[in-house]
Formats: C-alpha cells, sequence, structure tokens
C-alpha cells in the first residue's frame, strides 16, 4: 500500500426518517454501532463507522431523518444533516425506502440537488419490494430529478448487495491518507452509546410521546468495578405526568428497562455491566438552548474576544 493509491473519505447517508440508514450503518461497521427502532427519527446526532481495508477507509455517515423542524432539537438534526452533505460529504448515499410513498422525499431531492461530490441512488428494502416494475419506476423517476453516479438495489436490514455497494464507495473516494487510525470503527466513546442504546430502549417500549420527550444522560461510566463496568443514567423528560408513565406501575417498566438496557449495553461493550436508571424532570427539554447544549445537541458557541 502506496499513499498515491490509498483512498479515504466520507459517505454521508442521507434519506426520510425509517429509510434505513442506521441499519446499512451496522451492517458496514460489523456490528451494533447505530441505534435502530421501528420508529422514526431515532437518530437525533450524525453517527460514523469506518471501515476499513489495504487499500481505502470509507467514513459512512448516519445521520438524522431529514424533517421539517418543528422545535430547536430537530433544528439541530436537521443541521446535521445539511453540514454533512454540503460540507463533509465525498459521496452521497440518497436512501429510498423502496417500499413506502416516495413523495415525501421531495424536501430532500431539492436540497440534494446542490450537492456537488457523486450521488449513489441507494433503494433499500427491496426484500418486501414484490413488483419488481415498482423499482424501475422510481429509478426512472429519481434519476429524471437528480445526477445519479450509481444506482443500488439493496436490502440493509438481511445485507443484500451491501458489499457491492461499498466497493463502489470505495472507488468513488479520492486518494487520501486515511482520517483515523487502523482498527478505530467509530469516532465516539463508550459513554455516548451507553446513552443511545438506552434511549434506543425507550423507543422500543414506549408509545406516543414519551420516545420523543425523553433525553438520556450518562452520569457515570466506570470501568472494570469488580468484573462489571457500572453505568448511572438520568433519564430526562418535558413534564411531570411523563415520569409515572416511564417508571410504570410499581417500577416494573422502568425495571424492564433497566433489563432491557443492560442487555443491549453489553452486547456492544462484549463484556458485563451493570445499568442504574434514575428519572428526572427537565421542562421543555426540546426547545431549550441551555438544556440542548448539556445534553450535547448543541456546541456552546465562544464569547468573542
Amino acid at each position: 500500500m502506496t499513499h498515491t493509491s490509498f483512498k479515504s473519505g466520507f459517505a454521508v447517508l442521507a434519506g426520510l426518517p425509517n429509510a434505513g440508514k442506521s441499519t446499512l450503518l451496522n451492517q458496514v461497521a460489523g456490528g451494533l454501532l447505530s441505534a435502530v427502532t421501528p420508529k422514526a427519527q431515532t437518530t437525533r446526532q450524525n453517527i460514523l463507522a469506518i471501515a476499513q481495508a489495504d487499500d481505502y477507509q470509507i467514513v459512512f455517515v448516519d445521520t438524522p431523518g431529514f424533517l421539517k423542524p418543528q422545535y430547536k432539537l430537530q433544528q439541530t438534526m436537521a443541521a446535521c444533516v445539511d453540514r454533512a452533505v454540503h460540507e463533509e460529504a465525498d459521496v452521497v448515499l440518497f436512501m429510498v425506502d423502496a417500499s413506502a410513498d416516495y413523495a415525501p422525499n421531495a424536501p430532500l431531492v431539492e436540497q440534494l440537488k446542490k450537492v456537488y461530490c457523486p450521488i449513489f441512488l441507494v433503494l433499500n428494502k427491496i426484500d418486501v419490494v414484490r413488483d419488481p416494475a415498482r423499482l424501475d419506476a422510481l429509478e426512472k423517476q429519481i434519476t429524471g430529478e437528480l445526477k445519479i453516479a450509481k444506482k443500488f438495489r439493496i436490502s440493509a436490514a438481511k445485507g443484500v448487495n451491501v458489499d457491492a455497494l461499498k466497493k463502489a464507495v470505495a472507488a468513488a473516494l479520492p486518494v487520501s491518507p486515511a482520517y483515523f487510525p487502523p482498527g478505530q470503527w467509530t469516532d465516539r466513546w463508550e459513554r455516548f452509546y451507553a446513552a443511545e442504546f438506552i434511549r434506543e430502549q425507550i423507543f422500543l417500549l414506549y408509545q406516543k410521546e414519551i420516545p420523543y420527550s425523553t433525553c438520556v444522560e450518562v452520569e457515570k461510566f466506570t470501568e472494570n468495578l469488580g468484573d462489571k463496568n457500572f453505568i448511572r443514567a438520568t433519564i430526562y423528560v418535558e413534564r411531570e405526568s411523563q415520569k409515572p408513565i416511564l417508571i410504570g406501575k410499581g417500577g416494573a417498566k422502568i425495571a424492564q428497562l433497566r433489563r432491557q438496557s443492560q442487555k443491549r449495553v453489553e452486547e456492544f461493550l462484549g463484556r458485563p455491566c451493570r445499568v442504574e436508571l434514575n428519572v428526572a424532570v427537565c421542562p421543555g427539554w426540546r426547545d431549550d438552548t441551555a438544556s440542548l447544549e448539556k445534553f450535547g445537541y448543541l456546541i456552546k458557541e465562544e464569547e468573542p474576544l
């Protein structure tokens, strides 16, 4: 391997909520790196998965689902997408749920028309589309709207055609040294992922507004406490009335959440851990700048000198 032949760059996954971006990220990462649930807007921040070979390094970027912001948290999510697509991407993977209505993609398509790097069209969930003519029609429509460099039909959940997509992405990257050291597979600390996977289980266990009103903050992350790691996290809700829903009758629901979160975190860490959960109220945190800064969704701007 020589410097002149090595390729490295950023492949940004862009699509509507539930297009399968996080599922694809986990496939290319070879592990449970990004939170995945059937509910829209599970991903709130950009998450990186690094795929490395002898002659390339692809930094896949999972972005929040493209949406019209209704409050400040969603504004930060939209900003994550905009920054990744327009400032960071060497390749954009436009992910489309081939089994869903395509019409809601129109605002994202308008954003992608302003992108200068190659755009790969990725039709996902082909395993649940029985009519190939539907896929043909979708490709024809989208290639009429956007300048598409390459087209792929995949099932991220089953890994169908994912390797071919990865090879094509690697070939499209610029010649460049690696951005990250060999063996590193993400840019986030374990503490971040512990919070993400607790939040993932909230999305799986609770209904209606509760998952969207919660934020998880890991207050303590201790390694090698005896033969286990110890994690203490606080789950913040927006209203006092949401606390008993989260806790459940006799604490049954929060106990179930703790068990499932502990199992998920252990799967990720590859070692035993003990998880403790508390519940607190942070009124209106989704629309409050100071709270969003505290929970890591906003970077506090430095005061001018």
